[in-house]
């Protein structure tokens, strides 16, 4: 039996027709299904991605109609495109993989740990959606585990999960009044975070984030945490190799680059890449500026 998803923004009477008309007249063999992108879950860990409709593993269909996405399921749907040219599903219509820089932070999580990049096993989940799977989310990513409004930006809407009760906690509502869409990111406990600054093909600032309070896990410094600029000559050569590895993945010719260093493995894990990196304006502490001028001078010349 083959099977075909059609995935819509919205059920309704329109598409209940459209979806009862085509099935009558697809050939013996074909059974045709209809679901929301409210009903999708995503899991990347490593290169492997799990894709998961109303708990039906995507594998079990053979094509993948985007039919309707609204703007509110656009960057899902890209994402969703990028996991199944992944999964070896065909799907239509496949302008869907060229979002660019309209996707998510998770499209590009999604991107970066597709090509083998140390992302942190991540799920994805919608408001429709966390109150179905607290405990997989859990168990695949063990407890602790942090929370992230994929809405918010610097620390904020980060929350720390230390039993599956506190998943009721999590506000449902974006800061826009729409559904909210949670990253949902396996806990490492961090030694060291830092954030590279690539410019072209090279990163030209590295900077260490300092936090004081023991009991705070964001190392953001929009929430108090200090910077210490490190000589870039002391840079080890695998992060830098990571960070432009990555901005170039995503095809980013200024990227912040925020990585992490594993207390005890002492791994490095790619946090986040910016395609919009914050800077630190005052020039007698941090070379920033110095060095995006000098960059964006060279380009405008050669």
């Amino acid at each position: 039996m083959k099977k075909i998803l059609i995935l819509v923004d919205k059920i309704g009477e329109k598409k209940e027709l459209f979806s009862h008309l085509i099935s009558q007249r697809l050939g013996d063999g074909v059974q045709l299904e209809m679901a929301r992108f409210s009903d999708i879950y995503f899991e990347i860990r490593g290169e492997n991605v799990t894709v998961e409709v109303n708990q039906v593993p995507i594998t079990d269909y053979s094509l993948v109609y985007i039919r309707r996405s609204g703007d509110k399921y656009s960057v899902t749907a890209a994402t969703l495109a990028l996991c199944l040219g992944k999964l070896g599903i065909k799907f239509m219509d496949s302008t869907w993989k060229e979002i660019g820089p309209l996707g998510s932070k998770y499209t590009s999580l999604v991107k970066l740990s597709l090509a083998g990049f140390p992302v942190f096993p991540s799920i994805y989940a919608n408001q429709s959606t966390v109150g179905v799977y607290p405990a997989k989310i859990a168990g695949r990513l063990g407890l602790p585990l942090v929370a992230k409004e994929l809405s918010m930006q610097r620390g904020k809407g980060v929350y720390l999960i230390k039993k599956t009760e506190d998943f009721k906690s999590l506000p449902l509502i974006d800061k826009h009044g729409g559904a909210n869409h949670f990253l949902f990111q396996k806990y490492i406990d961090i030694e060291r975070e830092y954030r590279l600054l690539v410019l072209g093909e090279r990163v030209r600032v590295w900077e260490e984030k300092i936090i004081s309070e023991t009991e705070e896990f964001r190392h953001n410094v929009a929430l108090g945490a200090t910077e210490k600029f490190v000589p870039i000559a002391k840079l080890p050569a695998e992060m830098e190799k990571i960070a432009v590895g990555g901005a170039k993945v995503l095809n980013l010719q200024i990227a912040g680059v925020d990585m992490a260093v594993e207390k005890k493995t002492g791994k490095i894990w790619l946090i986040e890449i910016n395609r919009g990196p914050g800077f630190t304006y005052d020039t007698k502490i941090s070379p920033e500026m110095d060095e995006l001028a000098g960059y964006l001078d060279r380009e405008v010349r050669y």
